[in-house]
């Protein structure tokens, strides 16, 4: 009986060639291919249907989060773990949103037994989140819950939209702010007007917004 298929994706070989070689190690995993480019993982999820994929977050093309998006369009029951050097708890929520059943941060999680069974533990439909950021899931919950289901429906204007799509790639007002060459008070006020038209009450809620409405 074999065991667990695994696809890797990662644009960095010595990553994949690493991984392959340590999941080598184990006879409850075969490794059934690698994927160099989000689009590639797109494509090799559909042709070998792996019961894991190992997705990296920075890739060309079509990065972790939306190749998992896409992936789970044509595959709901995909299993999805990232594996990836960010640590950032607005790509955590994004990657979540996205579908991913689990998300390992190098550093934090890279034996072989950890990542054995954070593999294991996806693969069975349970998740597997790095200690470090797992408060973070509560967050995603806590503002589910007390989100208001519509948002209002009144109109951003163009330089909001602009301000909101930064939002959604995890950057910091300040960042923003240089990015569009506005103050950054400038900035704070575009959030609370984006905010109240869109009834969102945080970073991560309009994170979802833009995830849910764009892919």
């Amino acid at each position: 009986m074999s065991g667990i298929r695994v696809l890797i994706a990662d644009d960095n070989y010595v990553i994949r060639r690493g991984l392959r070689e340590i999941l080598a190690l184990s006879k409850s995993i075969e490794v059934v291919g690698e994927a160099s480019t989000g689009t590639e993982c797109v494509q090799m999820a559909s042709a070998c249907r792996p019961d894991v994929i190992l997705m990296d977050i920075r890739m060309p093309d079509l990065d972790g989060v939306k190749a998992t998006a896409q992936i789970l369009k044509t595959i709901p029951d995909a299993k999805v773990l990232v594996l990836t050097a960010v640590e950032d708890p607005s790509v955590l929520v994004r990657a979540i949103a996205a579908g991913a059943r689990g998300y390992l941060v190098y550093g934090k999680a890279t034996s072989l037994e950890t990542l054995k069974e954070a593999i294991h533990a996806v693969s069975a439909g349970e998740a597997a989140v790095t200690p470090a950021i797992a408060p973070h899931l509560l967050e995603i919950i806590r503002s589910d819950m007390n989100r208001e289901q519509q948002p209002s429906g009144r109109v951003l204007s163009s330089r909001e939209e602009e301000v909101l799509a930064l939002i959604a790639t995890g950057r910091s007002n300040a960042d923003i702010a240089r990015t569009l060459g506005i103050e950054e008070k400038t900035v704070k006020n575009y959030v609370n007007n984006i905010y109240s038209k869109l009834n969102l009450k945080s970073r991560y809620d309009a994170i979802r917004y833009v995830l849910r409405r764009d892919l």
